[in-house]
């Protein structure tokens, strides 16, 4: 049977002993506003959101829990282009995580054939979850993905993923291009800039 509630107590996203998500409780709140209202304003500008995506796994899902590679990899490129952006550029993404044996792998694979699609063969790009530390947010836990990578931006570190050591089984990090973080590591920026991603999905097949 697939389990969604670890049975040990401890959230372990990406990792060999993984055996399911931790419920948190949490309160996020963020001001977005408009790039030139915000400068005009001169007020303090943490980061900037360059673009989005959403979309469904539909009939590509095979269950509730179940969640579709292909359709994550598709809202990834999709959010990519919305953005304008290289996906070179990207050297850390805040991972959906939630320490499942199943959805761990989905997620990992979804990242890495975004960047394959798109014919990057090499990448120095990392991912790690919060839900280690705070447990899952359930409608918050995107907002709190968010709240990290802003974090990170401003702190200019890479996150290391918290109760990590040995890669879930179903996970090949030596033929991917993408890597889980394993110690937090200072955050080089390209031409002036720092780029990263958010993954945040639904338990019924929304990306």
């Amino acid at each position: 049977n697939f389990v969604v509630i670890s049975n040990k107590g401890e959230c372990r996203p990406f990792d060999k002993d993984a055996d399911g998500m931790l419920n948190g409780e949490g309160i996020i709140f963020m001001v977005l506003k408009r790039l030139e209202d915000a400068e005009k304003d001169k007020d303090t500008i943490y980061a900037t959101i360059e673009g989005s995506a959403i979309n469904h796994g539909g009939a590509r899902i095979s269950s509730l829990t179940a969640p579709s590679v292909e359709a994550q990899k598709d809202v990834i490129i999709k959010a990519w282009e919305n953005a304008n952006i290289n996906p070179e550029d990207i050297k850390f993404i805040e991972a959906h995580g939630t320490g499942t044996i199943l959805g761990d792998p989905i997620e990992f694979s979804g990242i890495n054939e975004a960047f394959a699609e798109k014919e990057i063969v090499k990448s120095n790009c990392k991912i790690s979850s919060i839900k280690a530390q705070i447990g899952h947010l359930d409608t918050m836990s995107g907002m709190a993905g968010l709240l990290r990578l802003i974090v990170a931006l401003n702190s200019k570190i890479i996150p290391a993923q918290a109760n990590f050591t040995t890669p879930n089984e179903h996970i090949d990090e030596e033929d991917s291009v993408i890597k889980v973080q394993r110690e937090s590591e200072y955050w080089e920026s390209n031409n002036g800039k720092r780029i990263g991603g958010v993954s945040s999905y639904g338990l019924t097949g929304t990306n």
